[in-house]
């Protein structure tokens, strides 16, 4: 093979290479927060929802309760 082509194929093999030993180089579980965790209003910002939207409230509540079963998220 001519030596144009057989550099840059050796670069792009070690290049893979170096990809793949990095990509397994990570210590975080693949699950940890998984997209979502824990809704923490302040206690003002909760007392307001509770009293100006309650259907809110219950979202957030359903949520954290979600949250809590789920062992992806994020606490």
């Amino acid at each position: 093979m001519p030596k144009f082509v057989t550099y840059p194929l050796a670069a792009c093999a070690l290049i893979w290479v170096a990809s793949l030993l990095m990509g397994c180089a990570s210590n975080t579980a693949a699950l940890d927060g998984a997209g979502f965790e824990r809704l923490t209003p302040a206690p003002v910002s909760r007392q307001f929802i509770i009293a100006n939207d309650i259907e809110f409230a219950r979202q957030v509540a359903a949520h954290n309760a979600t949250c809590n079963a789920q062992p992806g998220c994020r606490k």
